[in-house]
């Protein structure tokens, strides 16, 4: 799997969510690039367990009005 840009994984995959590891952050945390690892219009298929045994990131390419993200991510320990 190659490494790709947050804008062009928010082009390949509009309105998805993402499971994503080997990425770069900015000094706010935010993707940069990264590979992505799983992908679907359903968040369930994306955040059920894997057997990766690296950091990964969930993020949303579209407009998102769900506020529990947040701790959601810190609940389980993801970045």
């Amino acid at each position: 799997m190659q490494k790709i840009s947050w804008e062009e994984m928010k082009n390949e995959y509009p309105d998805e969510w993402l499971l994503i590891t080997d990425f770069d952050l900015d000094a706010s945390g935010h993707i940069l690039a990264g590979v992505v690892n799983r992908h679907s219009k359903q968040k369930d298929f994306v955040y059920r367990p894997t057997a990766i045994k690296k950091p990964a990131a969930f993020r949303y390419t579209g407009e998102s009005n769900f506020s529990g993200l947040r701790s959601h991510a810190g609940t389980h320990h993801v970045v």
